[in-house]
């Protein structure tokens, strides 16, 4: 018996020091939500919701969004008492794509909805002006004109951002990262009551998962040491840093896209 409870003792302080190598250790049960609570007063918790978010929700860590879906999952809770086990530590990362959307932001299309589509309708007048030639007996626009095309039009759409801008003289550009995250990850989610497997794995051992996370930064650009318009030339433009924030992962959100 003696050597029983040693193995014991053994084997869980090997599993408690394997359960410290990860990054991210969460063993948690959790008990059904009431129906009262699924069916009639998520009203109270939606207003509190949505109370938190303000002008600087691109401060927060976790996008809107992607937030809401699992605050909505309580309305949709398993029937009966669930365990969930996360245990995950990145070994590496990879940048899979980056690029900017110059004179949008998430804040300035909800204020101004007709703005999503910016970059569709620029599209729209750079076929129009090919048709416009084609038509005039002319050949479709060559490299150069379409590339001053598309300078005239986001010079078009950085000012018109800086106008809507709270102090009327800041340009916003969001720049869009999506990173594949390579982990290490123990997941399993288990009916406590009928030990079944709802999702993931019950046999405890690491897995090799990738995840492909999106992120999004607000970058402003404002023109600095201008006092009058004699003074355009000499002045420098600043660019403001913001954060980055998560707007999307495994495609959750379907890329959430608030761009087209």
């Amino acid at each position: 018996l003696g050597y029983r409870v040693r193995d014991q003792k053994l084997e869980k302080d090997t599993q408690e020091s394997e359960s410290e190598s990860f990054d991210v250790n969460l063993d948690i049960s959790l008990d059904p939500v009431p129906l009262a609570e699924k069916s009639g007063d998520g009203k109270e918790s939606n207003k509190k919701s949505s109370d938190i978010v303000s002008e600087k929700e691109e401060y927060n860590m976790i996008q809107q969004n992607l937030r809401q879906i699992y605050q909505s999952a309580k309305e949709h809770s398993h029937p009966s008492k669930v365990n969930i086990v996360l245990r995950t530590t990145p070994q590496s990362a990879q940048i899979e794509s980056m690029f900017p959307v110059f004179g949008l932001s998430r804040s300035m299309v909800e204020d101004h909805p007709h703005l999503r589509h910016t970059y569709r309708n620029l599209l729209k007048r750079l076929q129009g002006k090919h048709k416009e030639a084609v038509l005039a007996g002319k050949n479709r626009l060559n490299p150069f004109e379409v590339g001053s095309f598309i300078m005239e039009g986001l010079e078009e759409v950085m000012e018109r951002s800086a106008t809507l801008s709270e102090d009327g003289n800041h340009a916003s550009i969001t720049i869009i990262a999506q990173v594949s995250i390579n982990c290490k990850e123990i997941f399993c989610v288990r009916d406590v009551e009928s030990g079944e497997i709802i999702q993931g794995y019950s046999d405890g051992q690491p897995r090799d998962v990738t995840h492909l996370v999106r992120f999004e930064m607000v970058v402003r650009e404002k023109l600095a040491d201008v006092d009058s318009l004699d003074d355009l030339e000499d002045g420098d433009w600043e660019l403001e840093l913001g954060r980055w924030q998560i707007t999307d992962w495994d495609d959750m959100c379907n890329g959430n896209v608030f761009f087209t």
